[in-house]
């Protein structure tokens, strides 16, 4: 085998590497091109969530402070206020929960459905 023959198979197989090489760095940036593409969409999609939260929350997040940092007593009465609420929703489910029974099995639903609609 002459000289020269070594030349030609070294030579095609670097430009066979180089050709790979080039193959996979085109691959991998157009895959990170992807990527940052989806990075975008998802920060304009957190952006939105964020947004249409502190419109759901109020301005009450802006003023929030952990019961950690906050006075023992403002924590203790702010749970008791909520306690109170809850327990008078339930008290007052009950009460419909019970005129809708009465209504069910009395004669007279007229009065029944009045005091059930509150009117």
């Amino acid at each position: 085998m002459p000289w020269w023959s070594w030349i030609l198979i070294w030579g095609g197989l670097v430009l066979a590497l180089l050709a790979m090489l080039a193959l996979m760095a085109w691959w991998l940036f157009r895959k990170a091109v992807a990527v940052m593409d989806e990075l975008g969409r998802l920060a304009e999609k957190t952006e939105a969530l964020s947004r249409m939260s502190a419109t759901l929350a109020g301005d009450d997040t802006a003023d929030f402070v952990p019961a950690v940092l906050r006075e023992r007593r403002e924590v203790v009465a702010a749970h008791s206020a909520r306690a109170r609420e809850r327990q008078e929703r339930r008290l007052m489910r009950r009460e419909n929960r019970i005129l809708r029974g009465r209504m069910l099995t009395r004669a007279d639903y007229r009065d029944a459905a009045v005091r059930i609609k509150g009117v």
